[in-house]
C-alpha cells in the first residue's frame, strides 16, 4: 500500500476546503438570492443557461421533471431573467437562454461570491496562494476541455 492510498481523497479535500471557505461568509450571497426572490434550483437554471439549453437538457441538469422544469422556467420568463424560443435544432422543443436581467442578477452573485472567496483566501501566504492559483487554473482548464470535447453538453 502506498503512502498517499491513507490520505483524503481529492473530492474530500474539495469538500473540506469549501467548507472552510464558507465558514468565512459574511452572507453576501443568500440576501441577493432573498432579494431577487430566486430559489436555489432557480440559481442553477440561470447558471447552466448561460449557452442556450433545451427544456429537456435544463430538466436533466436539475432532476426535475420536464413538466415541473418548464414551470420554473415559466416563472424565471415572467421575471425576464431568462428567454425561451423555438430550437434550431427542433422546432417542437423550446431552448431557453438568459436575458438582460439574468446575467444581471448572475454578476451581482458572482461578484458576491468573488468577495466571500477573496476574504476566506486573504488568510494565505502568498507562496500558498500562488501555489493554489497555479493548481486552480490546471484543473479549470482541463475541466472546461473536458466540458467542451464531450458529446451533448450543448443541451
Amino acid at each position: 500500500m502506498k503512502a498517499y492510498d491513507n490520505s483524503p481523497s481529492l473530492a474530500h479535500l474539495v469538500g473540506r476546503f469549501l467548507g472552510e471557505m464558507h465558514r468565512y461568509d459574511a452572507g453576501r450571497t443568500l440576501p441577493l438570492m432573498h432579494a431577487a426572490k430566486l430559489t436555489t434550483p432557480q440559481l442553477a437554471v440561470l447558471e447552466f443557461v448561460r449557452v442556450a439549453r433545451t427544456v429537456s437538457a435544463v430538466a436533466e441538469h436539475v432532476g426535475l421533471s420536464r413538466p415541473a422544469t418548464s414551470q420554473m422556467i415559466n416563472k424565471l420568463v415572467a421575471r425576464q431573467l431568462v428567454r425561451r424560443s423555438e430550437s434550431v435544432a427542433d422546432r417542437r422543443e423550446k431552448a431557453v437562454v438568459m436575458g438582460a436581467k439574468g446575467i444581471a442578477l448572475l454578476e451581482r452573485i458572482s461578484a458576491a461570491r468573488a468577495a466571500r472567496f477573496g476574504a476566506s483566501l486573504a488568510v494565505l501566504s502568498p507562496r500558498v496562494a500562488a501555489r493554489l492559483m497555479g493548481a486552480l487554473e490546471e484543473a479549470v482548464a482541463a475541466l472546461d476541455k473536458a466540458q467542451t470535447s464531450s458529446p451533448g453538453t450543448s443541451g
